[in-house]
């Protein structure tokens, strides 16, 4: 059996659709399954599951898909200008859309976005996760295929080992122009993974952010995505906790919109580039 494997699309069309084609064109296989982080970030939510849909591919829950449907049920916590990406996919999806099964479970094999019970296990902090790891309860055996680090790592504590393959949107140190995915060849004594990379043209990014109105609803985080996708260089993470820190140093609960303003004044984009003429360019 042959089970072709995507993780973290994060909305990125482009990047889905090169994967998508490379699969079916190179590995004709029996089954796709995604690993969760459908969407959010990227500009395509809705277009992005729409052709997951089409192309008959198994979506599981990931971190992503949950505080979305947070944000949709009303739930505190999501207030911050650092949600507004949220806001943006909760405008144009339903729960029922990005409501998906969290594990998916072959033999001693179990398919999900980071663990089953954790949709943020710290896959991507090999210390802390191995830690973690050795205080679960796992049987004998068991391999698990996820998503969540944006970067592949391999793991393995006693008789358990964690395998996270990437992400095929939205790498944190990856090759630009690239979709990464995974073959999953399951043979009667065992199984074998093999990363794949399909290329395709990040120029397509930055009209589709315009496109679906992303850049207008909330322009820096649509510029964090865009950089991140385009170059596939983890900027995300440093701008938030830079906004934070001048959130806290302000007094601010949440990040207001006036201290992310801030921040975009202050964070050293690549290039030298800010939110506005980067969106003009």
């Amino acid at each position: 059996m042959r089970i072709a494997l995507l993780a973290d699309i994060h909305g990125n069309l482009p990047a889905l659709a090169a994967a998508l084609a490379d699969i079916q064109r190179k590995h004709a296989p029996d089954s796709i399954v995604s690993l969760g982080d459908q969407v959010n970030l990227g500009p395509s939510p809705r277009e992005v599951l729409a052709m997951l849909r089409e192309n008959g591919v198994t979506c599981l829950h990931g971190n992503h898909e949950r505080y979305i449907l947070s944000v949709l049920r009303g739930e505190p916590g999501y207030d911050g200008a650092n949600f507004d990406s949220l806001r943006f996919n909760a405008s144009r999806l339903s729960e029922a859309e990005i409501t998906f099964p969290r594990e998916k479970r072959i033999g001693n094999l179990i398919l999900t976005h980071a663990l089953p019970e954790d949709d943020r296990f710290p896959v991507y902090k090999p210390k802390e996760a191995t830690l973690r790891l050795a205080q679960m309860a796992f049987p004998e055996g068991t391999h698990i295929l996820c998503g969540h680090g944006h970067n592949p790592t391999h793991l393995r504590v006693g008789g358990v080992t964690v395998d996270s393959i990437g992400a095929a949107g939205c790498m944190d140190d990856g090759v630009p122009g690239t979709a990464s995915y995974t073959i999953l060849d399951i043979e009667k004594d065992g199984f074998a993974l093999r990363p794949f990379l399909a290329p395709y043209d990040p120029r397509a990014l930055r009209p589709l952010f315009r496109e679906s109105g992303m850049a207008d609803f909330c322009p820096v985080m649509a510029h964090i995505a865009c950089v991140q996708m385009e170059r596939q260089q983890d900027i995300l993470v440093p701008f938030v906790t830079q906004a934070r820190r001048i959130a806290a140093a302000k007094g601010e609960q949440d990040v207001s919109h006036a201290t992310w303003r801030e921040t975009d004044a202050s964070f050293p984009w690549p290039g030298g580039v800010g939110t506005a003429a980067f969106w003009r360019a």
